[in-house]
């Protein structure tokens, strides 16, 4: 298993070069992309382009990518303007195939090799008609993947449709090859309150995780080992099944911004040290990103 560090963490800012040289000198120089505007410029070619020259410059890959399911992070505060396959406008189901869509050539631009995807928002109402649609939006998707060279990964993400037995089901169903995978939330598994059955249930298809912590109540992505996850037996299962695979570090900038990518960093990765090393995981990579550089 190889930690990584998802974006998302200064989803609330551009990554620019005070962002990419505070995670250069973070010791993750595997990132999860979180494709959203302005923080990534993933539907301008020539500007992604740009950018992945930027990470090279200081380091830094994007291994994954998370992909899109909101327009921008502004239009997401302001407006609450969503992306979602399984809404009930066909209209707006097109849009969220073909944002999804450019997502995963995006992907194949920065040079990731998985996306990770939602399958609507969290709290959905789930039924025949959701199901139905998410069944053709993911069979839709699966040649676009492989076009891209970009392998498909489906995420739990606290909703009756996307809980790991109703992936596993829907993959099996249209993805008898395996061409598509399971991205493993450990946090929304916990939240509904199934965290080491729901990675059991996940194995045969797992291909990546997404690590934070919560209370179990609220998914509140705080740094692991600061929550209520049973790390150990989660540790323990993992190698037991022998996972190779990414675990991507998905923590939440509480400040919204405000405190500044250095500090929320240093803030973030200084607590998921101290659960590396307290959980014997290896002397984290975390260096001194407040410094000057």
């Amino acid at each position: 298993m190889e930690f990584t560090l998802s974006t998302h963490l200064l989803v609330y800012e551009e990554l620019g070069h005070l962002a990419l040289a505070a995670l250069g000198a973070s010791g993750y120089p595997k990132l999860e992309v979180w494709l959203a505007e302005p923080h990534v410029p993933w539907r301008n070619a020539a500007a992604l382009s740009a950018f992945r020259g930027r990470l090279a410059d200081y380091g830094l890959c994007a291994a994954s990518v998370h992909l899109p399911f909101y327009p921008s992070v502004p239009e997401l505060l302001e407006k609450n303007a969503r992306w979602s396959l399984i809404d009930r406008s066909k209209q707006a189901r097109k849009e969220a195939f073909a944002a999804t869509a450019d997502g995963l050539h995006a992907a194949a631009a920065l040079g990731a090799s998985c996306g990770v995807l939602h399958l609507g928002w969290q709290g959905d109402a789930w039924n025949a008609s959701t199901e139905d649609w998410a069944r053709e939006a993911v069979a839709a998707l699966v040649p676009v993947a492989k076009e891209a060279g970009v392998k498909l990964l489906l995420e739990n993400i606290i909703s009756s449709g996307t809980r790991v037995a109703k992936l596993v089901e829907l993959l099996d169903e249209i993805d008898p090859s395996r061409h598509v995978g399971l991205c493993l939330d450990l946090g929304h598994a916990h939240v509904e309150g199934k965290v080491l059955e729901e990675l059991q249930a996940a194995l045969p298809r797992l291909d990546h995780l997404h690590v934070h912590d919560n209370d179990g109540r609220t998914d509140s992505h705080l740094a692991p080992g600061h929550g209520t996850i049973p790390w150990r037996e989660v540790l323990a299962a993992l190698d037991a099944a022998h996972y190779r695979g990414y675990a991507a570090l998905e923590l939440r900038d509480g400040s919204r911004g405000h405190a500044g990518c250095r500090a929320t960093l240093t803030q973030s990765l200084t607590e998921v040290a101290a659960f590396r090393t307290n959980l014997g995981l290896g002397e984290s990579p975390n260096r001194n990103v407040g410094g000057e550089h």
